[in-house]
C-alpha cells in the first residue's frame, strides 16, 4: 500500500507540473475574463427611499403613532410588490414584462425599528431602472391612499441617474479570482492525481517503495 505523499514529495510534485498548472490556471482565469466582458450582461441598479410617518391628522408625533407606523412597514413592503401596483407600472410605462417577471428586479428593505423603506429594482438598463423604481413608488403613494384611507407616505428620494451609474453586476475582480482559483485548484489536482496513479519504476527509491522489498543491484544503462 503507498505511504501518503509527504511535503517534500508534494512540493518535487508542484515544481514537476509547474508549467501545465500555471497554463491551466492562465487558461481559467482568461475565460472567467472572456465571459464576465463578453457574455454576461451588466445589471444596474435604481433605488429610491420613502418615509412612514403619522397620517396629516396626527401632526403632533407620539410614541404611539410611531409604533403604528413601523407596524405598517411590513403591510406597506407587500403592498409595493402586490399585483395592484406592479400591474399599474407595467400599463403606465408599457413594459414588455409580466408581472412575476417584474416582482424578480424589485427588493424592498427595511431596516429595524426604522419608518424608511428602501425600494431598488435591478435591470440591464439603468435608465429603465431608474424609470421603473419611479413609479413604484409614485403609483404605491396613490394607491395607498385608497387602500389605507390614509395619508401618510413621502418620497424621500426619487432615484436619479447622476447617483446610480455603475453596474452591480458581474463583478470582474471577483469573476476572475475565482476563475484563477479554479484552474489552480484543478491543475493541482490532476498533478497529483497523475503521480498517484503513476506505477513508473525510475530509479531504487521508486523500486523499494512501490515493491516494499529491498534493491540488491542495478542494472547501468550501456551508451552505444
Amino acid at each position: 500500500m503507498r505511504e501518503s505523499i509527504n511535503l517534500e514529495k508534494a512540493l518535487e510534485i508542484i515544481k514537476k507540473n509547474m508549467t501545465s498548472i500555471v497554463v491551466l490556471t492562465l487558461i481559467t482565469g482568461v475565460i472567467a475574463a472572456l465571459i464576465t466582458f463578453f457574455l454576461i450582461p451588466p445589471r444596474y441598479q435604481a433605488q429610491t427611499q420613502i418615509l412612514v410617518s403619522e397620517s396629516e391628522e396626527t401632526k403632533n408625533t407620539s410614541d404611539q403613532d410611531i409604533e403604528t407606523s413601523l407596524q405598517l412597514i411590513g403591510t406597506y413592503s407587500d403592498i409595493l410588490q402586490s399585483p395592484i401596483v406592479l400591474e399599474n407600472v407595467i400599463n403606465n410605462l408599457e413594459l414588455d414584462k409580466s408581472f412575476s417577471s417584474l416582482s424578480e428586479q424589485i427588493t424592498v428593505v427595511n431596516q429595524e425599528q426604522s419608518q424608511v423603506l428602501t425600494v431598488t429594482v435591478t435591470d440591464e438598463s439603468m435608465e429603465e431602472a431608474q424609470r421603473i423604481v419611479n413609479e413604484i413608488v409614485n403609483v404605491f403613494q396613490e394607491q395607498v391612499t385608497s387602500i389605507m384611507n390614509v395619508d401618510n407616505v413621502s418620497i424621500l428620494s426619487p432615484s436619479n441617474l447622476e447617483a446610480d451609474t455603475e453596474p452591480v453586476s458581474p463583478n470582474p475582480l471577483i469573476n476572475i479570482t475565482v476563475g484563477i482559483v479554479v484552474g489552480l485548484l484543478l491543475g493541482l489536482t490532476l498533478a497529483f492525481s497523475r503521480a498517484y496513479f503513476d506505477k513508473s519504476v525510475r530509479n531504487e527509491e521508486d523500486a523499494e517503495h512501490y515493491l516494499d522489498m529491498p534493491v540488491v543491484g542495478s542494472i547501468a544503462r550501456i551508451e552505444e
